[in-house]
């Protein structure tokens, strides 16, 4: 084979070599090292993000669960209040309030754990 042939192979080869690492690089050992390790930290965040979100809902599960009985005992303080006659309110008006904190206590519990817990 003359040297200018093998010359030429040796140039093609090199120029291919170039073109599929810059197309594709994953190709050279470094930059396969480096893929390797920013999918290795993205899993990591992902874990340390999904580990984060189970802790904020087990406490946030917890507030509004307090927040909603509280809600519910003041109602009823209010209703046995009425009925001892230590409040004066009129029927229409505890007739709403009944049904208005029912309506507003469960579409909040509703809509909070829905939040928290999504479907998957």
């Amino acid at each position: 084979m003359p040297e200018s042939e093998s010359s030429e192979k040796a140039k093609e080869t090199f120029r291919r070599l170039i073109e599929s690492s810059a197309a594709d690089p994953r190709n050279s050992s470094l930059s396969k090292n480096e893929f390797d390790l920013y999918d290795e930290e993205e899993r990591r965040a992902r874990l340390a993000g999904l580990l984060q979100d189970i802790s904020e809902r087990k406490k946030f599960a917890q507030w509004i669960f307090w927040m909603v009985v509280g809600w519910l005992v003041v109602i009823l303080g209010i209703i046995i209040a009425e009925g001892l006659r230590l409040l004066d309110i009129p029927q229409a008006v505890t007739i709403a309030l009944i049904g208005s904190t029912t309506v507003n206590v469960t579409a909040f519990f509703v809509i909070v754990t829905k939040y928290l817990f999504p479907g998957k």
